[in-house]
């Protein structure tokens, strides 16, 4: 489905979806961010900054613990297929929109030296209504944002998910929120395509080998680790390249 006409299908559905979401607010799981430190340091040799930054994915939710969590299994990965000693630093939290990234960037707690930005951030956007334009505006501003204050960095943004795959919310709510998830991606895989020095790597869901943790609404820590061994490749492939 094309972006226009998927926004036009996301809207119809829009007074039935908004119900459902009101009720799933009340009764879905809530399950913590992981336990464990938000800095520390992988491999050997030379040393390589990671800097992940976003939502619930960056904050481990439902993975338990922080080394189960995507931004760790990541730089894990990353120390293996590049032989680098990853120092890296987890700023997330459930609930971000891309807003919240923004005005974040200018934290004193970031590290000063970064190599790699990774970011994952939108789903709180699809749900919270951003509209198109807020969300390619404000992508815009956070890789420029980015830029300015780690100059020799790269950016990995992790693609929004195929909501429409994921097993918490009815019908029609899933059908919508996988509407207006593909069309955020779509625009954020156009904005990023334009910054040198960005990838936008998609987020494919597959039931034969990606499963959600208990709440139905997030990556189970054995997911996220093919989902880090995916991204790890295609940074070391961008970065030999």
């Amino acid at each position: 489905m094309t972006a226009i006409p998927a926004r036009l299908a996301f809207w119809l559905l829009l007074p039935v979806a908004a119900v459902q979401g009101l009720w799933l607010r009340r009764r879905a799981t809530r399950l913590p961010g992981a336990v464990g430190e938000r800095r520390g340091v992988h491999g050997e040799g030379e040393a390589f900054h990671l800097l992940a930054l976003g939502d619930s994915i960056i904050d481990g939710v439902g993975t338990g613990v922080m080394e189960r969590s995507l931004p760790v299994q990541f730089a894990t990965a990353l120390a293996e297929q590049t032989g680098h000693r990853v120092v890296w630093c987890v700023d997330g939290a459930s609930g971000r929109t891309i807003q919240d990234l923004l005005d974040r960037l200018d934290q004193p707690d970031h590290p000063a030296d970064v190599d790699l930005v990774l970011i994952s951030i939108g789903v709180n956007d699809v749900t919270g209504l951003s509209s198109t334009g807020h969300w390619r505006r404000s992508l815009r501003l956070l890789l420029t944002g980015i830029r300015a204050r780690w100059p020799r960095a790269r950016i990995v943004f992790a693609g929004l998910p195929c909501m429409e795959k994921f097993p918490l919310p009815p019908q029609p709510l899933r059908f919508s929120l996988g509407l207006r998830a593909a069309v955020l991606d779509h625009i954020a895989a156009s904005v990023v395509a334009g910054h040198p020095g960005a990838t936008h790597v998609p987020t494919r869901i597959d039931p034969r080998h990606h499963d959600f943790c208990e709440d139905g609404f997030h990556p189970s820590a054995e997911s996220c680790t093919l989902w880090a061994r995916e991204l790890a490749a295609k940074e070391a492939w961008s970065t030999s390249t």
